[in-house]
């Protein structure tokens, strides 16, 4: 398992061919090949947000990354 986002010079396209190549190497091998996918892009929508900086505050998180 690899991470791709929020790195440099790891992009969908690289991500996209490890997956594939992956799943290929499992297929060529006759092995069963599972998959969870998720779609996290609205994950910081669904939690309050006052809670999250009353939290960052307590860890000594403040200036621009509190901000």
């Amino acid at each position: 398992m690899e991470q791709f986002g929020f790195r440099s010079k790891f992009s969908t396209k690289a991500a996209s061919y490890s997956l594939i190549s992956e799943v290929l190497n499992v297929l060529n091998n006759k092995h069963i090949i599972r998959g969870i996918f998720c779609d996290l892009t609205k994950v910081f929508d669904c939690f309050n947000h006052g809670i999250l900086l009353s939290k960052l505050k307590y860890y000594g998180k403040t200036g621009t990354f509190y901000s």
